[in-house]
């Protein structure tokens, strides 16, 4: 399907796609987060929602592996979230036949409803403390709606970022663990939509290639971070991802 896009499709949309990843990456460069916040709404606007979500598979891996590795531990650090990937496991299932069944018009209706809750609850930054008791079966519950949310929007974190913050992780213990949780579970969707009929090898080829503008927006943000008070910078990029998630339930419903 990536590749039929990259055929088809004129100049003037691989380079809005290319810009696109660039924007994302540079959001990810100055938080350390929230690439496929941007980058969903934004592809959305020139490719469909299912080969949006393929196309990020690969740079939501690869974009997050250093971040995962940093500190040791990896081992460790997966065995915390266990519960989280056990959750997941089924919900990426689900989500993946879900996303594949789909219309395009209910899948952007979908991805906007998701682009706009996410945008809105990461806005208002919610504080929670979960008891430890309840650590085993908040995190299946989490790592299963994530699961889900993570196939029809490659937007895997944001539901797994609250229990993680519930849980009492802060600073580098947090972003281990949710860079780790992200590489696991987009490994397990780049795999099952691979697996699936609408996709293939050349299409994991292209989501591939797809690093190389995150990367280049990853290396502006970096520099910029200094310069930018990533508070501000986060408020500014959450409102704009919920205009474009309602942009997004608008252009669904009309094309419906």
């Amino acid at each position: 399907m990536l590749i039929h896009i990259l055929y088809s499709e004129p100049a003037s949309v691989i380079a809005a796609v290319f810009c696109s990843l660039i924007v994302a990456g540079l959001l990810k460069g100055i938080i350390g987060v929230g690439m496929p916040i941007v980058a969903l709404p934004l592809l959305s606007l020139f490719i469909d929602v299912k080969s949006a979500v393929m196309l990020l598979s690969m740079p939501l891996i690869f974009s997050n592996v250093p971040q995962a590795l940093e500190g040791g531990k990896t081992g460790q650090c997966l065995m915390q979230l266990t519960p989280v990937i056990l959750g997941m496991i089924p919900g990426l299932f689900l989500g993946v036949h879900v996303l594949l069944a789909l219309d395009a018009s209910v899948a952007e209706i979908i991805a906007g409803l998701v682009v706009m809750g996410v945008g809105g609850i990461t806005l208002l930054a919610p504080k929670l403390q979960l008891q430890s008791r309840l650590v085993l079966p908040t995190g299946i519950t989490f790592g299963f709606f994530g699961g889900i949310l993570g196939a029809i929007t490659a937007m895997p974190g944001p539901l797994v970022f609250i229990f993680l913050l519930a849980k009492g992780l802060r600073g580098k213990a947090f972003t281990k663990e949710a860079s780790l949780y992200l590489v696991v579970s987009a490994g397990f969707l780049a795999i099952l939509l691979t697996a699936s009929r609408q996709f293939n090898w050349l299409d994991v080829a292209v989501s591939t290639a797809a690093m190389l503008p995150v990367v280049l927006g990853m290396y502006a943000g970096q520099h910029m971070r200094d310069k930018i008070a990533p508070e501000t910078f986060e408020k500014l990029v959450l409102i704009a991802v919920i205009a474009a998630g309602a942009e997004l339930l608008r252009h669904g419903f009309f094309s419906s």
